[in-house]
């Protein structure tokens, strides 16, 4: 593995990336194992909570036919000049919404993205010190810490020590933060994604999808983000 791949194995991770195609409308190409014609479609919809996401009812039928029947396929798709590649999947349903059918499909086991840099994840330089505070629901008590790196969909936190009570899956709670790089203060609901304690650094990393975002918050982070991005070319 060259140091422009890398592969995507937790959940979280994958979510990350299907959600960004999914708010992009992004075309996904689609490759049968039995047929050397590929498929457009998009995704529709992203679970977590139950590794599944939904990919558009292909208009052609032989795509229909091979889709319905369990034939393996493979995703190939692009994002800002990241290519986005996962196999091996198949549907374990069809179902139907007020739009038409749909396909539902498991996460994959693995998904690869090819890359120069890491444009996912704009990542903040020690020297640049976000406080990030977490404001829990049900009393619990605020968790403070340090913006790692952010994308257009979430963000990762390290927290000092370990997380008591630990943050459950998709827990809603209150961001707030300072992006001075853009003069603009980020109060927005999140959702946890994951929490894992490192014993040999004695601190908690946690990362968060955006909830609901204001048009200001949404354009404020996606300039963050790119300029986060020009400093790192620069450095």
């Amino acid at each position: 593995m060259t140091g422009s791949e890398r592969y995507y194995t937790s959940a979280g991770d994958i979510f990350s990336v299907l959600r960004t195609l999914q708010a992009d409308r992004s075309p996904i190409n689609i490759q049968f194992q039995s047929l050397t014609t590929p498929f457009s479609t998009i995704v529709l919809h992203v679970n977590l909570r139950e590794k599944v996401f939904h990919l558009d009812e292909f208009s052609l039928p032989v795509a229909h036919k091979r889709a319905i029947e369990g034939d393996p396929f493979a995703i190939y798709a692009s994002i800002n000049g990241i290519r986005v590649h996962a196999k091996d999947l198949v549907v374990k349903r069809v179902g139907v919404d007020r739009d038409g059918e749909f396909y539902e499909v498991a996460f994959p086991e693995r998904l690869l993205y090819l890359q120069r840099r890491d444009a996912f994840r704009a990542w903040v330089p020690t020297t640049m010190s976000t406080d990030v505070v977490l404001t829990r629901k049900n009393e619990l008590p605020k968790v403070k810490g340090r913006l790692q790196n952010m994308s257009a969909t979430g963000f990762r936190v390290v927290v000092e020590g370990r997380l008591k009570p630990d943050f459950e899956m998709l827990e809603s709670m209150q961001a707030k933060m300072e992006l001075a790089l853009v003069e603009h203060t980020l109060d927005c609901p999140v959702e946890a994604v994951y929490s894992q304690f490192a014993q040999e650094t004695n601190q908690t990393i946690c990362g968060f999808q955006f909830g609901n975002l204001g048009r200001q918050d949404q354009v404020s982070i996606n300039r963050f983000v790119t300029q986060l991005q020009r400093n790192s070319i620069v450095d």
